[in-house]
């Protein structure tokens, strides 16, 4: 964790958590445990790169980074989903505007100027006059015939055909699963390693969610589903989806293909407010600091680019090849907790209001709307949540306090979870007996995380009797002796 001294006295934790993409440049404890002391949050585990045997070794080597950590670090499988591309021929096929391309469910001839595609799906699924992209959109065709195995679309730029390049139907509804029987798989994994959040690629509709949660218990998790946002048709389902998930990513490289990229900035703004609303944890994703591959120092418009998720108020922003597979991870780490710093120290307070329809106890709305008026009105240092099942501090910290928020939890599927949440850093303790009991503990933390000191105020809310889930029920000013 970072924690930056202010003056002499006191000490603060960036509020804007980060998720770090697990890959060969990182594929270390020592690496590991760098990229934490840099400010890492969370660990993400592209599962569209490697199978079970990879995907657990990396848990165990992330675990063994994270062990001495200052508090929890979380873990994310990130679910492949179905990937459509085109073949991985020999060769390569130029293109220039106005030429015909035949894709089939067949084989490659490129004298013939027909490629053959993975997923028979995409053959079946088209019509007469939608549009296929190639290359993340870097080349553009509209489709003229279909057939049951053929379609024959024409280029509407100049490019080359690379093999093995992904294809995306932004007009298409596709007759394709969500979950493939590779994601089953892997969804298996991810609960057998005990990871903490789930991240769902290809979400559609509210029924994607809801099958991942089925497979989920059937393996025996708990995990968290996270929805991808990175098709047309879940922005046509958000509400549902957002409503069914337990966060969303904004996935911003197949979500720009998908949809005009000049919509794209407006439509980040939108989601991430929705889910605010919503009490959802909000992810940032897709080349934050995509320069820092390959240079130590980021451009202006990405360090913006963090900066303005910052100032909506985001959960947390992610690196995904710059920590995977980059030449500087650890400095990139340390390039974008800086900016979330300088970005926070000035930050106006965001949004505050809710959706209370969705909030099931109107006592814990109350306790969370006393701490937060609370901590406006005194100067207090920190936030306590005792919290069974989280949903205390999750509510803290969807009112954006300045303020650090201790989640105090005797849970250990709960503990990690929070680390998604911002502001939220989990403390494992064992439920206190008594009030005494309870002051005792909280001295006792903010002495050795450094939150606040002898005569400090802080914020304490929880709920009497101790350990039972939805009893949140009182909020008090404290000063740590």
């Amino acid at each position: 964790m970072i924690y930056k001294q202010l003056g002499s006295t006191s000490y603060s934790m960036k509020k804007t958590k980060i998720i770090a993409t697990y890959g060969p440049a990182v594929s270390s404890g020592t690496k590991v445990k760098q990229l934490v002391d840099a400010g890492v949050n969370l660990f993400r585990i592209n599962c569209s790169h490697g199978k079970r045997e990879d995907f657990l070794k990396a848990v165990k080597i992330i675990r063994q980074g994270t062990k001495s950590a200052r508090f929890p670090v979380g873990i994310l499988f990130d679910i492949s989903g179905p990937k459509l591309r085109v073949d991985r021929f020999d060769g390569e096929l130029p293109v220039k505007s106005g030429d015909r391309v035949t894709l089939t469910t067949d084989t490659t001839d490129l004298s013939q100027k027909k490629i053959a595609v993975n997923h028979p799906a995409i053959i079946a699924s088209v019509k007469k006059g939608e549009r296929l992209f190639i290359d993340d959109g870097n080349i553009v065709f509209k489709i003229l015939k279909t057939n049951k195995t053929e379609i024959v679309i024409k280029a509407e730029n100049n490019e080359t055909i690379l093999p093995g390049k992904g294809i995306n139907l932004p007009d298409t509804k596709l007759k394709i699963p969500t979950i493939t029987e590779k994601d089953k798989k892997d969804i298996k994994t991810a609960v057998d390693a005990k990871a903490d959040y789930i991240a769902l690629s290809f979400v559609r509709s509210g029924d994607d969610i809801i099958e991942a949660g089925k497979l989920i218990r059937k393996y025996g998790g708990t995990q968290w589903v996270i929805a991808k946002l990175e098709k047309r048709e879940a922005i046509e389902d958000l509400d549902t989806i957002m409503l069914l998930a337990d966060g969303v990513m904004v996935a911003r490289g197949d979500l720009g293909v998908e949809l005009p990229f000049a919509e794209l900035p407006r439509m980040q703004k939108d989601i991430i407010r929705l889910a605010n609303y919503h009490h959802k944890p909000v992810i940032i994703a897709t080349q934050m600091l995509e320069s820092m591959r390959f240079s130590p120092r980021a451009t202006r418009a990405e360090v913006n680019d963090v900066a303005t998720a910052v100032f909506d108020f985001v959960d947390a922003v992610m690196l995904s090849a710059e920590t995977a597979t980059g030449n500087y991870p650890v400095e990139t780490v340390k390039a974008m907790t800086e900016v979330i710093e300088a970005t926070e120290e000035v930050s106006v307070k965001g949004d505050t209001a809710v959706d209370k329809h969705l909030i099931k106890s109107e006592i814990t709305q109350a306790i969370a709307y006393s701490v937060h008026t609370a901590q406006e009105d005194t100067d207090v240092k920190m936030i306590a949540a005792y919290t069974s099942s989280g949903f205390t501090a999750r509510l803290i910290s969807n009112l954006f306090p300045p303020q650090p928020v201790i989640a105090l939890t005797s849970d250990t599927k709960v503990l990690a979870k929070l680390c998604l949440f911002r502001s939220v850093y989990p403390v494992k303790v064992s439920q206190p007996k008594t009030f005494n009991a309870m002051i005792k503990t909280i001295n006792g933390i903010c002495s050795k995380h450094k939150l606040a000191k002898q005569n400090e105020m802080i914020i304490i809310a929880g709920g009497v009797p101790f350990g039972i889930r939805g009893t949140t029920n009182f909020m008090m000013i404290h000063e740590i002796t």
